[in-house]
């Protein structure tokens, strides 16, 4: 799998941000409070195809320590500010894909000047052609769920835009009783969507038949969007990004947005007072938009890591009967200090109410970490916590797989779900890294990664994997733990 790392130092208000971005097919969010360093980063990326941005984007807020470093394929560039203008060092970085936004930069802006409103005015129907039915239909769909909505969407062609109207893009005009309406006269969002969707139909043409690395990168796209022509285009794009092999980033508010990306795909800004930026990922839903307010009505709210943790959970509370007259809702919330910072947050509002109570289970292996960091100096004890009997569901797989191989649960593992390729080319090939990989996290990764191309469900695996855990391990602890919360409130 192909990564871009990035590096930035000293770049409007940013101190230091550092991330890693994988071009695995799929959509991904960049998110974070305002001012956290969203649409920096997203510019970051697109001055790899867009030289002009960085001279552009990041006109103020540069100084002689300004810097932006990237790796990708053993191949290293960085952008330096020197005397007011931006140079380039190292070997430069080939990336293929394009950059869009709600507000002042992307493609859409390109022919948005006044010279531009007086050429689109001189044209005449005659000189159009009919926009392409991926075009047009896609565009209603996503704006109106009406695929129809713009059968009169056309275009100029590329050649006459450029030689006699001088555009630098190819724009499109809808033609109503006769009358022609420019795409720069077509409202915020209409406008928008032609952009991407033009440019995502050039690039399809482009690459049929390639497997290059593909971005394409959406920075605050919901800004011009309605909420529900916002989860038709998320729709869309998920279906484009499994098949056409395209990496796709939004930066982000939105939490309809949001709730639709997978957790190892969200990057959270997490900014800190002395203006360096820590990246948050994989990051849930829940800590990313700090919304919590859906799960309002429920007698229990329980705060886990990850979905692994869920579905235990969900199994002791089914196998003990502790559903009975009562709502439980178990929310991912991410790394272990991301649920207790949540958990706090939580007790220390009384945001879910009175008579109402919060509980986290945590992996087992920070329990230790968590007593030492907090407990013995009198933080948090105010919180009900438990932890699982594992250490970690990454800990657990590396174990079963790798480090002391059970094989009833390798071939399990092997016969349920790698069809196409063996789990033991997989094991082999992460032996080469498994010395960085302590924790198991590369591993998941990699086992994830392959499911995607066998367009398996991680789903189907967690679920596997919760079946043997709760067959094989001690769950009477986490059990007592559970039962004594809930039975003790409903005394």
């Amino acid at each position: 799998m192909s990564t871009l790392n990035i590096s930035i130092k000293n770049l409007r208000n940013i101190k230091s941000l550092e991330i890693e971005l994988p071009f695995t097919k799929g959509l991904y969010a960049i998110t974070g409070k305002n001012a956290s360093g969203k649409s920096t980063l997203m510019a970051a990326i697109a001055s790899l195809f867009y030289y002009d941005i960085v001279k552009t984007f990041f006109i103020n807020g540069a100084d002689d320590n300004s810097e932006i470093k990237y790796t990708y394929k053993n191949i290293n560039q960085a952008l330096k500010h020197s005397a007011n203008d931006w140079k380039m060092f190292g070997k430069k970085i080939y990336l293929h894909g394009f950059y869009e936004g709600s507000l002042i930069h992307g493609n859409r802006f390109r022919d948005t000047h006044y010279q531009a409103l007086i050429s689109a005015s001189k044209v005449k129907k005659d000189e159009l052609i009919p926009a392409a039915n991926f075009i047009k239909h896609n565009l209603g769909v996503i704006l109106h769920g009406d695929k129809n909505k713009y059968d009169n969407l056309y275009k100029l062609s590329s050649d006459r835009a450029k030689q006699v109207f001088k555009f630098r893009g190819s724009p499109y005009f809808l033609v109503e009783n006769e009358k022609l309406i420019s795409q720069l006269s077509l409202s915020t969002g209409e406008n928008l969507l032609l952009s991407l969707l033009h440019s995502i139909y050039y690039q399809i043409e482009r690459r049929k038949g390639k497997e290059d690395d593909y971005f394409i990168l959406l920075d605050e796209v919901e800004l011009a969007l309605h909420p529900s022509a916002l989860i038709r285009l998320v729709k869309f794009l998920s279906q484009l990004s499994k098949h056409k092999n395209m990496a796709i980033y939004f930066s982000t508010h939105s939490t309809d947005l949001i709730r639709n990306i997978d957790p190892t795909n969200i990057f959270f800004l997490n900014k800190h007072a002395d203006n360096s930026v820590e990246v948050i990922n994989p990051c849930y839903p829940a800590y990313a938009t700090r919304n919590i307010y859906m799960h309002d009505g429920y007698d229990y709210l329980i705060l886990v890591e990850d979905i692994l943790t869920k579905k235990i959970v969900d199994w002791v509370l089914k196998k003990e009967g502790l559903l009975s007259s009562k709502l439980v809702h178990i929310l991912p919330c991410g790394g272990w200090e991301n649920v207790i910072n949540l958990h706090q947050e939580i007790m220390s509002s009384n945001f879910l109410g009175v008579g109402k109570k919060a509980f986290s289970v945590l992996d087992g292996d920070v329990e230790d970490l968590f007593n030492k960091k907090y407990i013995k100096k009198g933080l948090h004890h105010n919180l009900n916590v438990a932890f699982l009997p594992i250490q970690s569901g990454e800990k657990f797989l590396r174990n079963k797989l790798f480090d002391k191989v059970d094989h009833k649960f390798f071939r399990e593992f092997n016969d349920l779900f790698f069809h196409h390729r063996p789990l033991e080319d997989i094991i082999q090939e992460y032996g080469s890294i498994s010395d960085n990989d302590k924790k198991g996290k590369k591993l998941l990764k990699i086992i994830k990664e392959e499911l995607t191309k066998q367009e398996s469900s991680f789903e189907d695996i967690t679920s596997q994997i919760v079946h043997y855990i709760v067959e094989n391990e001690d769950m009477s602890p986490l059990i007592s733990r559970i039962k004594n919360v809930v039975e003790k409130c409903t005394a």
